[in-house]
């Protein structure tokens, strides 16, 4: 049985905090997207981001528990951050209050995002070692036995 630890839990709790502005996002993201004076390439990177972020398809599939959300959730999040940076900061002020956002919102999300993403990821690596060393000695031992049925 493994316990939670102190970074366990504040890493939880922010993720949380996150996940209830994902609703926020979402305003943002469409408010984004009805605005005409943002550029083709803009449209076309929040659009590309949308759709990596639901597509079954992607660098860390969705069916892989948080860090397969997490990924999506970066790429959105680092795209909006771009395109809000990009614009007359009167403008970007005004979508982000619409939103109940600030770029300082955008971007302690994103960090947050980006630092459990790498936390889960030395976690599966250290997972994976160990997996593979047991498979190992699974696999040596029924070597062991066989062996000798071999040469009888």
């Amino acid at each position: 049985m493994t316990f939670a630890t102190k970074r366990d839990i504040s890493s939880s709790n922010e993720i949380t905090a996150v996940v209830t502005r994902l609703p926020k996002y979402a305003k943002l993201v469409w408010l984004l997207l009805k605005d005409h004076e943002i550029s083709g390439r803009q449209r076309a990177a929040l659009m590309a981001a949308i759709g990596y972020s639901v597509s079954p398809v992607d660098a860390i599939p969705g069916v892989i528990p948080v860090i397969g959300q997490l990924d999506d959730l970066a790429i959105v999040l680092f795209t909006v951050s771009w395109i809000i940076r990009s614009m007359p900061a009167e403008k970007a002020s005004r979508y982000l209050a619409q939103a109940d956002l600030s770029i300082r919102d955008i971007e302690d999300d994103l960090h947050i995002v980006q630092r459990s993403s790498i936390r889960i990821m030395k976690r599966i690596g250290k997972l994976s070692a160990l997996a593979a060393v047991g498979l190992y000695g699974v696999g040596k031992f029924i070597f062991n036995i066989i062996k000798p049925i071999k040469k009888a």
